[in-house]
């Protein structure tokens, strides 16, 4: 059985991250009787200042199909990246620009590390998630390849799309393995609870990002009596005190509530209790919150930066975010329909997301990664 090292900058029992942290336990549940998985991340959650309770350091902590290698503040250090990965057959790097990022890759470069090295780009390089604090990533980017950093690794994307976009910013001669996240396991639609208004749910990270402000917005041009919950952990709080006032001055037609965050074993279930998923991000690579919309019979609008249009035809709404009314006008829309047509919707929803966790296990790109040899 090969053995896997996964790094990483949460695990769980964090949360906080939310993709990044979905995907590893996909993973895990997936594929984690077919390799040794271990997964060397920090010891609290995002922003924490206290570390995770009851956790071993020093050894392994079995958390599911994994074994997890808990880290204290500044704990990747080159000695320790090198000392825990000695046994691995393959190091796998969630994103490029952390700290056990660039040290492993420094690492590879100089020939301190001997086994292959991918690095998941993580929709870092989609035009949204560079053009947030772009100065800092290009001059990041710059310095990696000046040093070479980036000449012996291998990158897993999701997507062509997303290959495309590594390229741009790494290189023509980038080396790309498409391995498309492996989403979580679905259960059947349970009985959805009818309401006479619309039941409209955000939830995501509340940053720039995931574009709650432009959410809003569209609600605020609803005309139709709805319900519009908002969910997530607040990231960036001065982003968050720019959504409230927007918020507050909805119309009288919407009743709106911030209901905090959601641990990640709890998402589905949420999204069952609503009717429609908006979701208008500024770029996902995958977007593991649509599927998980997707699997609680809430139906998805989102923006077009998603692979998600292409995947759930007749299931997923997507519109460009340039048209703020296009959005509005899918919301209205399942606003007036009857019930018996919207549980319909939903329940192809949740049928799309279980046909859809099958084919993606059996098809899943990550076995190609993880037998990845070092090229000669």
């Amino acid at each position: 059985m090969k053995t896997i090292a996964i790094l990483c900058g949460r695990y769980l029992p964090g949360f906080k991250d939310g993709g990044p942290v979905r995907t590893l336990i996909n993973i895990c549940d997936g594929l984690g009787e077919e390799y040794r998985i271990k997964i060397i991340t920090n010891d609290r959650d995002h922003g924490d200042v206290n570390a995770y309770p009851n956790i071993v350091y020093d050894a392994p902590n079995k958390v599911g199909n994994a074994e997890v290698w808990y880290l204290k503040p500044k704990g990747f250090t080159f000695a320790t990246i090198k000392k825990l990965t000695v046994d691995a057959d393959l190091i796998y790097i969630f994103g490029p620009y952390d700290d056990y990022s660039y040290k492993t890759m420094c690492l590879k470069r100089f020939n301190k590390i001997k086994k292959p090295v991918v690095v998941a780009s993580m929709g870092t390089f989609s035009e949204g998630a560079i053009g947030i604090k772009s100065g800092k990533k290009k001059l990041f980017l710059a310095v990696c390849k000046l040093f070479g950093l980036f000449k012996k690794i291998v990158w897993s994307v999701t997507s062509t799309r997303e290959e495309e976009e590594v390229k741009k910013y790494i290189g023509k001669k980038a080396k790309c393995m498409i391995a498309e996240d492996l989403p979580r396991k679905v259960a059947p639609l349970i009985e959805k609870s009818q309401s006479e208004k619309l039941r409209v749910i955000f939830l995501s990270r509340i940053c720039q990002m995931k574009n709650l402000a432009y959410a809003i917005e569209v609600i605020s041009k609803i005309k139709s009596e709805i319900i519009f919950d908002v969910y997530g952990v607040i990231e960036d709080k001065e982003y968050f005190e720019k959504c409230q006032t927007l918020l507050e001055a909805l119309p009288n037609n919407v009743k709106w509530a911030y209901k905090g965050e959601v641990a990640t074993e709890k998402v589905v279930e949420v999204f069952s209790c609503y009717d429609a998923f908006l979701f208008p991000t500024l770029g996902e690579n995958y977007g593991h919150v649509i599927f998980e919309a997707l699997a609680g019979g809430c139906l998805p609008i989102i923006s077009d930066t998603t692979p998600w249009g292409k995947l759930g035809t007749g299931v997923v709404k997507e519109y460009s975010l340039s048209s703020q009314d296009a959005f509005a006008g899918a919301i209205e829309s399942l606003a007036n329909l009857d019930k018996e047509s919207l549980l319909k919707e939903q329940q192809n929803a949740n049928a799309f997301a279980c046909k859809k966790y099958e084919s993606s296990l059996r098809e899943t790109g990550y076995r190609r990664v993880f037998d990845l040899q070092n090229s000669k």
